[in-house]
């Protein structure tokens, strides 16, 4: 609750800005409306406040057009970067004997760089030869994730996960919980995995 809470408040200053944003190029606008009609019944005494009230409305309707557009962008990155972080871990962390090539290719094209490189030793060297011999399926679920950081081109997930595996040893499913730390990349405008800590 506490965290939700958290959440929420982080997300009040960013709201609070647009709403005043939109606010103060409303009511300039009502201004400048205002402002003309004076400037029909009285153009000496209006003209410097339709000057006025035009700058305000120069100022504030660019201020929207920067900042608004970029919380937007800002909103869009996130939500790309989140579900690559949770596609990017099922698809790590699914796997059966009999499709391990085709799962092990989906879940490189999800990562990048030295984690990359270790993912492929890793599959070639310890979990093919077991999976193979020992008939291992694993599937991932992600059951919750939120952003916990976002850059231009970086960002890290908390993605909690549910895990099942079976084996020719262990046929009855055997479900386990946990949480890791997916650290992403910008690659060519996507998101890619470039490390992965259990947390």
């Amino acid at each position: 609750m506490a965290a939700q809470r958290d959440r929420v408040a982080g997300r009040r200053p960013a709201q609070d800005i647009e709403s005043r944003v939109r606010s103060v190029i409303g009511t300039a606008r009502a201004w400048l409306a205002r402002a003309l009609r004076s400037l029909r019944a009285a153009p000496g005494v209006a003209a410097l406040s339709v000057l006025t009230v035009a700058a305000v409305v120069a100022a504030a309707t660019l201020i929207g057009s920067q900042y608004l557009p970029d919380r937007r962008v800002g909103q869009d990155s996130s939500q790309s970067a989140l579900a690559a972080a949770k596609e990017g871990t099922v698809a790590l962390l699914s796997y059966a004997p009999d499709t391990l090539d085709r799962d092990f290719s989906t879940a490189k094209a999800h990562l990048t760089g030295d984690f990359l490189t270790y993912y492929n030793q890793f599959t070639d060297q310890i979990v093919t030869p077991a999976a193979k011999a020992k008939s291992v399926k694993t599937s991932a679920v992600v059951v919750r994730a939120a952003v916990a950081d976002l850059r231009a081109d970086s960002a890290t997930v908390l993605v909690f996960i549910n895990q099942t595996t079976t084996s020719s040893e262990k046929p009855d499913p055997a479900m386990t919980a946990s949480s890791v730390r997916v650290s992403l990349t910008k690659v060519h405008a996507s998101w890619l995995i470039s490390a992965f800590d259990p947390v």
